[in-house]
């Protein structure tokens, strides 16, 4: 198996048990995340946040795909049913293009790709408390 497939299923895993110390260890110091609710950030303070605003995470993984030009990167395509910490429930697909070090499995960037429209039109932002 491919070291990037594990650290996603890794990454899948620790965010459906909403284990967010597993999540930041997968990445190198420094590593960002780019989210299209907060825009881009550390990885510690985006999951830190993240925690603060979650109640429950189921994740249902769908698929995972290498890159064929760019060996350094990988998608996690999986739905996210997200419930906020008022109890409501967000469910969306998502595919998180992640960068990783060269040389290494420890992750550099994180690009969360998903359709904010809907889950702002029938939630709001659930990051704010």
């Amino acid at each position: 198996m491919h070291p990037y497939v594990h650290i996603l299923q890794t990454y899948m895993t620790a965010l459906d048990q909403s284990d967010y110390s597993t999540v930041k260890s997968l990445f190198a110091p420094g590593g960002k995340v780019k989210s299209p609710f907060l825009g881009e950030m550390p990885a510690d303070p985006f999951f830190d946040r993240l925690a603060g605003a979650t109640s429950k995470n189921v994740i249902t993984p769908i698929d995972i795909f290498l890159s064929s030009a760019e060996k350094n990167h990988a998608v996690a395509y999986f739905q996210y049913d997200w419930t906020v910490h008022d109890g409501t429930l967000i469910t969306f697909k998502v595919m998180d293009l992640f960068t990783f070090e060269r040389g290494s499995d420890k992750i550099t960037y994180l690009d969360l790709i998903y359709d904010t429209h809907p889950i702002r039109t029938s939630a709001g932002n659930k990051y704010e408390p």
